[in-house]
């Protein structure tokens, strides 16, 4: 096969099971054909070929991004939605101007303008006051205006908002999913867990299927800029597939998508493959799992925990009071139910979970569908695990279950963790105890409640450094191989992926990212600063940074 593309002098580890560093790589068809040496690269180019000199610079497998939401994050944070999270606004009067702003914009914009706003966040901006419908009301009676936390799991709209989608007092609530109430059952305006609080959200942030296509390819663009190249979608809905086939036929896809579909919305789900989704390459999309949310968000205190929280400021911003326990969205039964309805025809299981009581209903699931319906390779997924113990680890991993870890926290919110539980913060997702249990896990953002960085991910992992600079559980640091893995190949593995990619092997797809430094030379602390230079899914760039454009260009 002819050789498209060589890359020489350069420093590429190619993450297989040796952790092999080579200085060339050939690429032919979308795929690798051969790593080594330059002069025996070389050897494989024609006249045709690209040599590519990369002078020294790092390469890697593209990131895996193995618990991602993209055709969700498109909406919350599209071109219609208002931005409103800390990281963006960073005080919370820029956040009420924001949102002031856009209320006049829509006034004069006509009677179908809407105002929805993602990213609200009292943890990192405590001077927000405590949001409600009525709050909102009182910003605007004209206009309707919707507001989500940035969590995803809570949403608020004013009284226009509930007049203009219809919802009144008899309205039932959707799913799992609450509409909370006042003592005489008028709605309050505020909706706890999907499809409720996406519902309160109104049009905006509702692509549709005229806009769907412009939407994704905007959202995935995004992740290649920050050098993923597969991503899991862990909330897609099955109206989706007609226009994700629509997309994958009329575009390049810059970035992978290996889906999981909620839970509750078909009844009767066919087997994985009988979706109708001729014509689209299965590398590009492929839908390989369900999604359940056993519990809620550690934010709004719907988690099952055996433990309360803290009295402190932090909870009582969010509207917790102190020794509160949350629960999960469904009983032991109702979640059996669940998981023995798809888990037999196939499917994957994800089960979103981060109270520790959830993590063991979750686990004694898993074991109870496992002697119902026995196979070989489950790789049944456990997601985000904040407050998940060593022991219950170590039990996931006898049983076959895999951990994707949302360790961002810890960057993010570890100070607020510590003011929400005390000591339990300490163990906040302990992937360190996943890799000394031998487990293949993985890292996630979980975008868009934190922005897409799987090199800050290791640095979280590597680290656990809170804002303060308090480490939190030492014990539970990872080296920065296992962190890359993490982020590629057994990421990949999680998404039923790692026999095309997660790492540069011969056959192998041709996903690579270019980086400015090589992370296993980097201080732990220094990883996220780390830039991505260039990306390239299935031998074709996607993504080059300002640097590498103005470098070409001069």
């Amino acid at each position: 096969m002819q050789a498209t593309t060589v890359f020489i002098n350069a420093n590429i580890h190619t993450v297989d099971p040796d952790f092999t560093t080579v200085q060339s790589l050939v690429l032919a068809g979308g795929r690798v054909l051969a790593t080594g040496s330059n002069e025996a690269m070389m050897a494989l180019a024609g006249p045709d070929t690209e040599i590519r000199d990369m002078a020294g610079r790092t390469i890697l497998p593209g990131f895996v991004e193995a618990h991602g939401h993209p055709t969700a994050e498109m909406n919350f944070i599209g071109p219609d939605a208002i931005d409103i999270r800390a990281s963006v606004c960073g005080s919370a009067e820029a956040v009420l101007e924001k949102l002031r702003e856009a209320v006049a914009a829509a006034e004069q914009a006509g009677p179908q303008a809407w105002v929805a706003a993602f990213g609200w966040d009292p943890l990192l901006l405590p001077e927000l006051p405590r949001i409600s419908g009525a709050f909102l009301t009182g910003l605007s009676r004209t206009v309707p205006l919707s507001v989500m936390h940035y969590s995803a799991h809570s949403s608020w709209a004013n009284q226009t908002a509930l007049t203009r989608l219809g919802l009144g007092p008899g309205t039932p609530n959707p799913g799992a999913s609450e509409y909370l109430r006042d003592a005489a059952g008028n709605l309050t305006g505020e909706a706890l867990e999907l499809p409720a609080s996406m519902i309160l959200m109104g049009p905006v942030m509702d692509a549709g299927p005229g806009k769907f296509s412009d939407f994704l390819d905007h959202e995935l663009n995004r992740m290649a800029a920050a050098g993923v190249t597969t991503t899991g979608d862990l909330a897609f809905h099955p109206d989706s597939y007609p226009l994700m086939q629509k997309y994958q036929q009329e575009r390049t896809a810059p970035v992978r998508i290996r889906s999981y579909e909620m839970s509750g919305i078909r009844a009767d789900i066919p087997a994985p493959g009988q979706d109708g989704l001729a014509g689209v390459d299965p590398a590009l999309f492929r839908p390989v799992g369900i999604k359940v949310w056993t519990d809620g968000s550690p934010w709004v205190g719907n988690i099952e925990t055996s433990f309360g929280y803290e009295e402190s400021p932090a909870t009582e911003s969010i509207g917790v009071p102190a020794g509160h326990r949350g629960c999960s969205n469904y009983t032991k039964e109702q979640l059996l139910q669940i998981c023995r309805s798809h888990y037999s025809k196939g499917w994957q299981m994800a089960c979103h979970v981060h109270g520790d009581i959830a993590v063991d209903t979750v686990l004694d699931v898993y074991e109870q569908i496992q002697r119902e319906f026995p196979r070989e390779d489950t790789r049944l997924r456990m997601e985000h695990c904040g407050t998940i113990t060593p022991e219950q680890v170590r039990r996931a991993h006898r049983l076959g279950a895999t951990i994707s870890f949302f360790v961002a926290h810890i960057h993010f919110y570890g100070d607020i963790l510590l003011e929400l539980f005390g000591e339990r913060a300490e163990s906040w997702t302990p992937a360190g105890a996943a890799a000394e249990a031998g487990m293949r896990f993985s890292l996630h953002n979980d975008p868009p409640v934190t922005p897409e960085s799987p090199l800050l991910n290791m640095q979280a992992a590597m680290t656990r450094l809170a804002p303060s600079g308090k480490v939190l559980g030492p014990g539970f640091r990872i080296d920065i191989r296992t962190a890359i893995k993490a982020q590629t190949i057994d990421a990949a593995w999680q998404l039923f992926s790692d026999h095309e990619l997660g790492s540069l092997e011969p056959g192998k797809l041709a996903d690579l990212v270019v980086l400015d430094a090589d992370p296993l030379q980097t201080p732990a602390e220094k990883i996220g600063n780390i830039s991505v230079l260039e990306t390239w899914t299935g031998g074709r760039r996607v993504y080059a940074s300002a640097e590498v454009t103005a470098s070409a260009n001069s």
